[in-house]
């Protein structure tokens, strides 16, 4: 079952949050893995942001509103792509070196990467790019903080593992790039055929967001809501001067 990106919250008439609606969550995804061990990798190396969004804090981007389709990676795809950088030489034509170049790996859906994978502060393009590069599944020792949230908001699956371990995987891509490999979050492994099963640990809650294709955390706040502001408006009636928000000063 194919991951999709967590529905934004809608609004009732009284001005309070309604329960999102469900989408098909992430359960397990299989394809093609590639091994891109860059560590270290800067989120902007992933995603160079444009001239006109270099102020990331006046941007936002909601999930809701964010394409994510992929795109075809046989060179007809002429808009923005994931890891410009290494992708293409300086006169615009492909490295024929980068991984995600060759075959079989212009099919791959995910990524085995570097430590501090997507480190630093950019907002989530990183993440969309990837996701229109056609990723599902990004595993590495570690990740950028930043990048890590990112990816639940935008149904990417983050799973971290050990150096060797990861390092092992690639190796053993290596050898036989065509087999699929399998990445069960429900289950929290990953499977290859000829390779033992790996597993894998991930924040209960975020796992549940991911299975569920919504935002656990906020079903919880908005279930709760109702009974939270029979509370605030309690308290109000017992300490008025706490919620009086006029200018108390003395003239």
């Amino acid at each position: 079952m194919e991951p999709r990106v967590a529905p934004r919250a809608t609004r009732r008439g009284n001005g309070r949050a309604a329960v999102p609606r469900h989408l098909p969550g992430f359960v397990r995804h299989t394809g093609i893995a590639a091994p891109f061990r860059q560590p270290d990798l800067e989120s902007e190396l992933i995603a160079p942001v444009g001239v006109e969004l270099r102020d990331l804090h006046a941007v936002h981007l909601d999930p809701g509103d964010v394409p994510l389709d992929a795109h075809r990676h046989d060179g007809s795809w002429t808009g923005q792509h994931a890891f410009p950088g290494f992708r293409f030489r300086p006169d615009g034509t492909e490295d024929p070196d980068f991984v995600l170049n060759r075959e079989p790996y212009r099919e791959a859906s995910i990524l085995l990467a570097g430590r501090n994978f997507g480190q630093g502060s950019q907002q989530a393009y990183a993440v969309i790019r990837l996701r229109q590069c056609g990723m599902r599944v990004i595993i590495a020792p570690s990740f950028g903080p930043v990048f890590h949230d990112d990816c639940f908001d935008f149904g990417l699956l983050p799973v971290t593992l050990d150096e060797r371990v990861v390092e092992a995987l690639a190796h053993r891509v290596r050898a036989n790039p065509g087999i699929d490999m399998t990445v069960d979050l429900e289950r929290q492994v990953v499977e290859r055929p000829g390779m033992a099963t790996v597993p894998f640990r991930i924040d209960s809650r975020r796992r549940e967001s991911l299975l569920q294709g919504v935002d656990t955390t906020l079903l919880e706040r908005l279930q709760h809501e109702e009974g939270a502001e029979e509370m605030r408006e309690r308290d109000r009636r017992l300490r008025p001067w706490i919620y009086d928000n006029s200018d108390r000063r003395d003239p």
